[in-house]
């Protein structure tokens, strides 16, 4: 067993030691990881350089693959900047175990915010969204994110909103799932529809007729609590991408919804695209 298999393994194991399902442990044994940082393009596309968060915290494999993948990316600019542009990236690691002695790890999807943005050249929270954890969910012990997209209008209030996946703490039976996502779905949509923001005045993102903005919201069972696992693995039930109906221009929201990490609010436009594919080895 190579080195990187067995520090996956590890990890994979502790991730998935909870799982009862047969199917899951047999065939589906997947973990994942946020993992954050900075980095630098020039003017052509081209990664100068980069940092990770935490490196201390993260094992020699999860770095390697990032290095793999960063070193590779090229960016494409709505317009060509005169200088390097500084963005933040939040990286969502996927790893499945092969067989029982041997792991794959891949960049799954990547999300990015422009670093060198002022306070009132974004759009932010001015009152945050309650929401409450639907009893259907909590009685059947449900649990999971819930990424949701909004278009936010000039005023600050919320026109639209829907949810683009939902990826669930546990695996179940597929009805089951379904029935899970359809009740945090429908809570995560409803709260958020009651946040307002602030919107741009200055700089590339004002004088919009709406914003694009994505929000992770998560609910935790009961017995879970949040906290500092950042560098850890943790079991990885996705959800299918789900179409958005009232989105004129899917362009603007690509990337992978779940590469948002929670409690934050990551908003759509004006950000250098990834030109490559992510991916693993």
């Amino acid at each position: 067993m190579s080195r990187k298999a067995a520090l996956l393994f590890v990890g994979l194991s502790a991730a998935t030691a909870h799982a009862t399902d047969s199917y899951f442990v047999n065939q589906r044994k997947e973990a994942s990881m946020l993992v954050s940082g900075m980095v630098t393009i020039d003017p052509s596309g081209s990664v100068e350089n980069y940092m990770l968060d935490h490196p201390e915290k993260l094992s020699q494999p999860v770095k390697d693959i990032v290095k793999q993948n960063v070193d590779r990316w090229k960016f494409q600019f709505a317009s060509t900047p005169a200088a390097t542009a500084t963005e933040h990236m939040s990286l969502r690691l996927v790893a499945r175990m092969i067989d029982d002695q041997h792991a794959s790890i891949r960049v799954a999807g990547a999300s990015f915010d422009d670093a060198q943005v002022g306070a009132d050249e974004d759009i932010v929270y001015k009152t945050r969204p309650h929401v409450e954890y639907p009893q259907n969910a909590s009685k059947e012990g449900a649990s999971g994110v819930v990424y949701v997209l909004l278009r936010v209008g000039p005023n600050g209030t919320v026109l639209d909103a829907s949810p683009e996946q939902v990826n669930l703490g546990s695996f179940h039976a597929a009805p089951d799932m379904a029935r899970y996502r359809k009740y945090l779905a429908d809570a995560a949509v409803k709260g958020v529809k009651q946040a307002t923001f602030t919107v741009p005045t200055k700089g590339k993102l004002a004088g919009q007729p709406y914003w694009l903005v994505r929000i992770p919201v998560q609910f935790m069972s009961e017995g879970e609590r949040a906290g500092d696992d950042y560098g850890t693995w943790s079991v990885y039930v996705p959800g299918p991408r789900i179409d958005v109906p009232w989105l004129d221009h899917p362009e603007l929201a690509v990337g992978a919804p779940d590469a948002v990490p929670n409690g934050s609010l990551h908003s759509l436009g004006g950000q250098p695209r990834l030109s490559s594919e992510t991916g693993g080895s």
